[in-house]
């Protein structure tokens, strides 16, 4: 029962930080940022040339972005891929310490002008950016010493009844979540694809996040040292959501075991920190022990079910009904969500296909334990 109201405790009390007081500053004025765009890619021939593209074609000065990918342990075309569609392209070979952290680590120690750039921005290789994302993190503030994440929507919803749920649920997230969270004064979760990280953070202690999620991990750590966190929901990407549950199974396993790692790990440091306030803390908790919208909702209703088979009399219902309640504002958020979509009757008729997905879920909830034993990363099956 207090795994479920974690969540619910700190959205609260965000909403009533929010009405006292107003959104983020932008600085329409402030200049150009000097921008390093890093793009990891591992095999990723078919997908690097459009996300090369996109970011060589944004609505930004040149002289004030650089575009590097690195080809981690490539058999196929990425590098020739990369280079032909004008980013800089850095080769690795280390099948022994394969993954994304460690092959940005890698990057990072090559470059000897770090310090002439203000962040770092981290792009999956299978992602689009909007023309103006550059100027929509830049005009965000200065970023030297802060890191932020940007808005990552999904490319194709419309694809299945699975990619129009993901639509939905990251609406929540990117559209209500997180505004909200960004009006209370709390850091916001980085998400691995499109996070932003000040040069200056990136110097003072490198590139310190190796584990299976290394976006918990900065967030974590950037949390405990009292690091701020923007926000920018105007600065979006584009990548595909998975069309199948097969093809989703890996990253997902992937995320929760990483996620829960991460909790194991900094728990006692998030506790400890004299930098943050007692709702940052509630909050960094909440984030890293929520197993997501849908296992959520399994784990709510199966308290439910639980407490009035289980517990007798009044408490049960009690409990039950308490259980329940903690379902409000993801019910309420989601409504919203589907009313926000292109095609509400559609991404309606997705989410009636919820108790399929939700089982789907729960298996692979289930085989992340062996994930967690093994800390081994798996490259993402595509589309």
């Amino acid at each position: 029962m207090v795994v479920l109201y974690v969540p619910v405790l700190s959205d609260m009390l965000s909403w009533f930080g929010s009405r006292r007081a107003g959104a983020e500053p932008q600085f329409p004025g402030s200049g150009c940022s000097r921008l390093l765009f890093i793009v990891p890619a591992h095999n990723e021939a078919s997908h690097i040339g459009d996300c090369v593209r996109s970011l060589v074609q944004m609505d930004y000065p040149k002289h004030a972005r650089r575009v590097v990918v690195i080809a981690d342990n490539c058999i196929d075309q990425t590098a020739e891929n990369a280079r032909a569609q004008g980013a800089e392209c850095l080769a690795r070979q280390d099948p022994g310490l394969r993954g994304k952290p460690r092959a940005i680590a890698w990057a990072l120690d090559q470059m000897t002008d770090l310090n002439e750039w203000d962040a770092c921005v981290v792009i999956d290789a299978d992602t689009t950016v909007r023309a103006d994302f550059a100027r929509a993190l830049s005009q965000s503030g200065p970023l030297r010493t802060v890191a932020a994440q940007a808005y990552f929507d999904v490319l194709n919803p419309d694809a299945t009844w699975l990619t129009r749920l993901g639509k939905v649920l990251a609406t929540v997230r990117y559209e209500m979540l997180f505004p909200l969270k960004s009006r209370a004064g709390l850091n916001c979760p980085l998400t691995g694809n499109g996070m932003c990280i000040g040069t200056e953070l990136l110097g003072n202690s490198g590139w310190t996040a190796f584990s299976l999620t290394e976006n918990w991990e900065l967030f974590a750590q950037y949390t405990a040292q009292g690091v701020r966190i923007r926000y920018v929901p105007s600065a979006r990407l584009f990548s595909e959501e998975a069309t199948s549950m097969a093809g989703g199974s890996t990253q997902r396993r992937r995320w929760l075991a990483g996620r829960l790692m991460t909790l194991y790990q900094w728990l006692p440091h998030l506790l400890r920190s004299n930098k943050i306030s007692l709702h940052q803390k509630l909050d960094a908790i909440a984030e890293l022990s929520n197993p997501g919208p849908v296992l959520y909702g399994l784990l709510a209703a199966g308290t439910a079910v639980a407490s009035l088979l289980l517990v007798n009399g009044t408490v049960g219902f009690a409990m039950a009904g308490a259980a329940l309640v903690a379902l409000g504002p993801l019910t309420w958020m989601t409504a919203l969500s589907i009313q926000r979509q292109e095609d509400p009757r559609a991404a309606l008729f997705a989410l009636i296909r919820l108790p399929v997905y939700g089982g789907w879920r729960l298996l692979t909830a289930i085989t992340t334990v062996e994930t967690w034993r093994s800390g081994r990363w798996e490259k993402t099956t595509r589309n």
